[in-house]
């Protein structure tokens, strides 16, 4: 009996232990932030396959000034088994949806939101969704400086100088880029400004990696994102941010595993993503 006692009390002096180290820095995982404050992984999960070609995982971050939490999820996609389609929703009935009913009614994977809109659900910037142009106008201002396209089931992220659009089914242009063939891109701002992000990347594999915040929590700023798109077992070449803030939203559906980020708006253009 003293013995269990005993091995009890040595239990929870461990756990004790861990904790504090992990409130101390020691032993604990960060991702780069813009100040002196740290953003400390508490959690970052496994990759876990919930369909043929389609695996899931989540982060969940502490900002060591405020205490407040931030959990980012992530969907990453094998295209030669998923098909990518640019999602335009605004018809004489309604200019907006959100990214649970698009998926509903379509019965597809999932779905994430798209570029920017001006008030009556009008793409700001490029817009081609099933080899149908919407919009054939390249926005030059610094925010859209990147092109999300599908060609030949082959998904892209370019810079909007280096498009072309000759033979792209599907695209939009949104932005800013974050990473351009595994560098870190310049001249855009707001960097550090905290707000809902969402985004969509291409990994060193080539497979496509959508991801969130979860709206529940607190935001997160592009340059604390770029670093965790670079974490080792994310090892993004492109990155892409999407329209974020209010209009941050993802939807996963899949026989094994749902999951549904609920934006602050209804959007009129999404990414959805099918079963070939």
């Amino acid at each position: 009996m003293l013995l269990k006692i005993f091995l009890n009390l040595l239990f929870l002096l461990i756990f004790l232990l861990n904790n504090h180290n992990a409130e101390s820095g020691e032993n604990v995982r960060y991702v780069n932030s813009s100040s002196k404050k740290k953003l400390i992984i508490i959690r970052d999960d496994e990759w876990r396959n919930i369909d043929n070609g389609a695996d899931f995982k989540s982060i969940r971050l502490k900002r060591s000034d405020t205490g407040f939490d931030i959990i980012i999820k992530f969907l990453r996609m094998d295209l030669t088994v998923i098909e990518a389609r640019v999602l335009y929703s605004k018809n004489p009935e309604t200019n907006f949806q959100n990214v649970k009913n698009i998926a509903e009614k379509d019965n597809i994977i999932a779905a994430i939101n798209g570029s920017f809109f001006d008030m009556n659900g009008n793409p700001l910037g490029l817009l081609i969704a099933d080899s149908k142009t919407i919009n054939n106008r390249v926005v030059t201002h610094s925010i859209y400086s990147g092109i999300f396209y599908v060609k030949d089931d082959v998904p892209f992220i370019v810079y909007r100088d280096n498009f072309t659009p000759v033979g792209v089914t599907q695209a939009l242009q949104v932005g800013p880029i974050l990473i351009a063939d595994g560098k870190d891109t310049e001249g855009f701002k707001d960097i550090h400004s905290i707000h809902y992000r969402s985004g969509i990347a291409i990994d060193n594999a080539g497979r496509v990696i959508i991801y969130a915040t979860d709206t529940n929590y607190k935001g997160i700023s592009l340059y604390e994102i770029r670093h965790i798109m670079r974490l080792p077992d994310i090892s993004c070449v492109n990155v892409l941010n999407l329209d974020g803030g209010g209009s941050t939203q993802m939807y996963i559906s899949t026989p094994s595993f749902s999951d549904y980020i609920a934006g602050n708006t209804d959007i009129p253009v999404a990414i959805g993503f099918y079963r070939r």
